[in-house]
């Protein structure tokens, strides 16, 4: 079943089009906006379409809660301090926006409040991302639709029913421009948790384009791979300079040099499912070789020993060999028992000029 594809920044995502891949920065920035910067250079040299950030205050996504938990070896302590040293300044995004143009990236980025989903309509991003841990806040997503920009909804921890309300609720705004990504909140999961059937669940019951956000290991692209393969038109993965540089996010994130492998993977991917699916051999006359050409090293029939002029074809006096230049082995039935016109040598290949005409 066909899904509509949806534009971002000028951009058309979706079914039949080039897998739209996205470089998450996430906390890797650090607090700063250095780091953030060269976060776009790096995207970029990576093969990324987009660049994405998150627009978070701490005080404003989270409460002042103790949360006994550790993360990434450290514990959580206070949940809206522990945001904070995710926060990125939106005083920042004019700067933000203005390096992904300079490097020919699309920018995007997360908001978590009202105010982050003004600051960055006025800075002119093509779209919002609304994270998994936001998708079920009506509040939110009904300010974010009303803007009237492309959506993208990461639904991680969700049951599809949720997934639907969510949905509606956007299109309650009247805004259709959604695109879906399915998404596991682990990180990372193991692979049985990945559950990657569930692109196609939501392609069936959503009748909308559905992505992938990518938790899994960042030395591995099985998932990523796994997805597109079903048909995710989006693919989000985090992205870091240093493993080892400290924030919430750096230690499940992909180094420049992985992600780019999966970028190239992905659009070796995207090639390899590009074909009719008709089953035919490949024709390249630009080529030098293409399996027309290729299928001449097939077999065909040949002498098993040497045969005389007047002797009828037996099945003993053939033997198949490489490459075709003859009577193929399936045709051999039409020639058993007719007479041979002529010697032929043993090991020289049987052709029908070997034989009387019908």
């Amino acid at each position: 079943m066909s899904t509509p594809s949806i534009n971002i920044g000028g951009r058309e995502v979706g079914e039949g089009q080039p897998v739209f891949i996205i470089a998450e920065v996430s906390a890797n920035h650090r607090g700063d906006i250095e780091t953030a910067l060269s976060a776009i250079d790096a995207a970029k040299e990576a093969g990324a379409d987009a660049v994405k950030f998150q627009h978070l205050t701490g005080t404003k996504i989270a409460a002042d809660i103790p949360i006994d938990a550790m993360w990434n070896g450290k514990p959580i302590g206070t949940l809206s301090a522990f945001y904070k040293s995710a926060e990125l300044p939106y005083e920042w995004t004019p700067r933000l926006v203005a390096r992904a143009k300079e490097k020919d990236i699309m920018f995007l980025s997360t908001p978590f409040d009202h105010e982050a989903v003004d600051v960055l309509g006025e800075a002119g991003a093509p779209a919002f991302k609304v994270a998994s841990y936001e998708m079920t806040d009506d509040i939110l997503l009904r300010y974010i639709a009303k803007k009237g920009k492309p959506i993208i909804l990461s639904t991680g921890m969700a049951y599809l029913e949720e997934v639907q309300h969510a949905v509606e609720v956007i299109r309650q705004e009247g805004n259709e421009q959604i695109v879906v990504l399915h998404c596991v909140s682990l990180y990372p999961p193991e692979p049985k948790d990945l559950n990657l059937k569930a692109i196609e669940t939501m392609r069936r019951e959503l009748s909308l384009p559905i992505g992938f956000s990518d938790h899994e290991n960042p030395s591995s692209n099985a998932a990523t791979l796994g997805a597109v393969a079903l048909g995710a038109c989006t693919i989000e993965r985090h992205i870091t300079d240093s493993q080892e540089g400290g924030s919430n996010d750096d230690k499940n994130s992909m180094t420049v040099a992985q992600f780019k492998h999966m970028v190239e993977e992905v659009r070796a991917l995207s090639a390899a499912l590009s074909g009719s699916g008709v089953k035919a051999p490949v024709v390249a006359p630009e080529r030098a070789m293409d399996e027309i050409s290729e299928r001449g090293t097939r077999r065909s029939l040949y002498a098993a020993r040497d045969l005389k002029a007047g002797e009828m074809l037996t099945e003993d006096m053939v033997i198949t060999l490489r490459p075709m230049r003859g009577i193929e082995p399936k045709d051999m039935q039409n020639f058993l028992g007719k007479k041979i016109l002529h010697p032929i040598n043993a090991r020289q290949s049987l052709t029908v000029a070997d034989f009387p005409a019908d």
